[in-house]
């Protein structure tokens, strides 16, 4: 696991030498797959841009499959050229290994230059005018992937598979902050989650440290990011183990963060 690694905010040869450092790190525990969770760019325009290029170069030194998830930093540079930078043909997709679908999830679908066509998708934007917690840097995800997010929860459990959703944005408030936000229409994205129980764990960035609560019999995690690895505990990027009974979590020194109990 990756996130938040705002590239282009600091010194760049000390975020690559750090990103090397994960590389090392994941190959040297023979990890399946990595997921970057979601900002992995700083800035606007111009900027995000040459940033978007210089990460996706230092990005692709690295052997293994990496997955990727849309952030609100991701978009300041155009979404064409980050899917294209990241090697996606969407902003939410999914993937299975091992009996587990992975559903990942565009939580800047509709944002605030956005313009929804229907009236259920202007009623999710408009949650940012009502909603405490719907900041202007978070977003909402609109009926077109509310959709595809019950079929593929339907099949998967059809399927006999276990499902873990990846998303940018926390859901819960007890995984994030008001300053930070949560996905606009968390309530009703979780509403649709409490009905399977084949979901083990809805996976987060964006708070910028850690977080965990479990709800519905669903592990919610926001992982601690990249871009705050100087400070303590120094923490860039960890690994997640998964057996029949455990989901473990430990970061990149292989200090345990969680050991949580899959029901």
């Amino acid at each position: 696991m990756l996130t938040d690694v705002h590239y282009g905010n600091g010194d760049r040869d000390a975020e690559t030498r750090d990103l090397h450092g994960c590389f090392d790190f994941w190959e040297n525990n023979s990890v399946d797959f990595t997921v970057q969770l979601g900002d992995l760019i700083e800035g606007k325009g111009p900027e995000a841009e040459e940033n978007l290029a210089g990460v996706a170069a230092v990005l692709r030194e690295y052997p293994g499959t990496l997955y990727h998830v849309a952030g609100n930093h991701c978009l300041g540079a155009p979404l064409d050229r980050y899917l294209k930078e990241t090697g996606l043909v969407s902003p939410y997709y999914t993937f299975s290994m091992k009996g587990i679908r992975f559903i990942v999830l565009h939580g800047m679908d509709i944002n605030p230059e956005t313009v929804p066509e229907s009236d259920t998708d202007r009623s999710r934007k408009n949650l940012l005018m009502s909603d405490p917690w719907a900041t202007l840097y978070c977003g909402a995800i609109g009926q077109q992937q509310i959709n595809w997010l019950v079929q593929q929860l339907d099949e998967s459990k059809r399927q006999g598979e276990a499902a873990i959703l990846l998303c940018h944005f926390p859901l819960l408030k007890e995984s994030s902050d008001k300053p930070h936000g949560l996905l606009w229409n968390h309530d009703e994205v979780t509403d649709v989650l409490r009905r399977y129980r084949n979901i083990i764990a809805c996976i987060t960035g964006h708070l910028h440290r850690s977080a965990y609560v479990e709800r519905y019999g669903i592990h919610f995690l926001t992982m601690p990011p990249f871009v705050k690895r100087n400070d303590p505990a120094n923490y860039s990027c960890g690994m997640i183990e998964l057996d029949n009974t455990f989901l473990t979590v430990s970061d990149q020194s292989l200090n345990l963060l969680h050991k949580l109990k899959i029901t």
